[in-house]
């Protein structure tokens, strides 16, 4: 054998034995729940990539989950937007589920956003009501359900009496504010008269002069502290019509930027904080064409570009350690990745075909804030 043959059969070697080492190290101590089309929820150990539990649903297939803020329950949906299903996901079990429609009236429920305190959840409804000859279909509507009563309680105006299809609606951590995010600004409201306290000028603070407002999604992330939000931003240049991309972090509670930096010409990539906040991942879907992305948040910039044999329609999760990305949602497999080499680790078939999936670290949850308790 030459040196050269020696030489290219170690780095093969040296290869392989990193990313066993890798495949060993785990991804962390999380558990996966999964959604299925089996209706139900897989519970699954981060470290072992085992199935240890599954949790059967009244409500049928679980289409959506939103994920209370002290990461004990979980509220599941069905693919009619009709039901939902409260799941204590510590004792892994299913608290009840609730529906308002009744009869011939259908109410589907296009928005749910939970109080921090889970005194309440403030829901975006329209209702389909079935006649002699036609289905008559009422406006969308924002109400305040009562999660200990199981009733509505209250209807809310629509802020600035702009009616919607679709509304985002984000909690402050104590629970005793809400945020309405309308074109220009948000509005605060307070979850006590459900009446507007003050306004946040959304529109003047992410705005740069010369080229206009910042583009900025409010999306939660499970290694974000409560109240901050980072993420990517758009902005087009109104000379050129260029459109930028960049990172910002926002705290919305004290209504201040705290950074924003861009990276270059947009592309279509999704964004994924990592553990520690110093790294971010991202995910390019276009047919045929599928990219990592790391994102150097310490450096402001785009560390690496890696294509990658992808699926027609999927998901990221970034693990509890930082160290793997796992790659899923559409079908019935997740696969394992190293977050630096994105070299394959593994693959783990599940049972049925899925249709969400969250991973919730083993920390402890964010602090309780507030005089109530779940």
């Amino acid at each position: 054998m030459t040196s050269i043959a020696r030489c290219v059969l170690g780095l093969g070697v040296l290869a392989l034995l990193g990313a066993s080492m890798a495949g060993a190290q785990g991804g962390g101590n999380g558990t996966f729940y999964v959604g299925t089309y089996a209706k139900n929820i897989l519970v699954i150990d981060e470290a072992t990539m085992k199935t240890r539990d599954s949790i059967k649903l009244s409500i049928g297939i679980p289409y959506g989950f939103t994920l209370s803020f002290n990461r004990q329950r979980l509220y599941a949906f069905d693919p009619h937007n009709e039901k939902i299903e409260i799941v204590d996901i510590v004792n892994r079990k299913s608290l009840g589920s609730f529906t308002l429609s009744e009869g011939k009236r259908r109410v589907r429920m296009s928005g749910f956003n939970v109080d921090p305190l889970e005194r309440f959840a403030v829901i975006l409804i329209k209702t389909y009501t079935e006649r002699a000859d036609r289905y008559e279909i009422g406006k969308p509507t924002l109400v305040r359900y009562d999660l200990a009563k199981r009733a509505v309680t209250d209807t809310i105006p629509w802020p600035k009496g702009e009616e919607r299809e679709n509304a985002q609606i984000i909690f402050s951590p104590k629970g005793d504010l809400m945020y309405f995010f309308t074109t220009d600004d948000v509005l605060v409201y307070s979850t006590e008269t459900l009446k507007e306290v003050d306004r946040f000028d959304l529109s003047r603070t992410l705005f740069e002069e010369g080229i206009g407002r910042l583009n900025f999604g409010f999306g939660n992330d499970m290694y974000e502290d409560p109240g901050h939000y980072t993420n990517l931003f758009r902005v087009t240049d109104p000379v050129n019509r260029r459109t930028m991309m960049g990172v910002a972090r926002i705290d919305l509670v004290n209504r201040n930027v705290e950074y924003f930096y861009t990276l270059g010409p947009s592309a279509p990539v999704s964004f994924s904080l990592a553990p520690g906040r110093t790294r971010a991942f991202g995910l390019r879907q276009e047919v045929g064409f599928y990219q990592f992305w790391t994102y150097d948040l310490a450096g402001r910039r785009v560390a690496r570009r890696v294509e990658f044999e992808g699926r027609p329609r999927m998901g990221m999760l970034v693990s509890t350690n930082g160290n793997q990305l796992y790659i899923g949602i559409a079908g019935r497999t997740i696969d394992r990745y190293d977050a630096r080499t994105f070299a394959l680790l593994g693959t783990t078939t599940l049972g049925a075909d899925m249709t969400r999936m969250i991973l919730v670290p083993a920390a402890a949850p964010p602090p309780r804030t507030g005089s109530a308790s779940r």
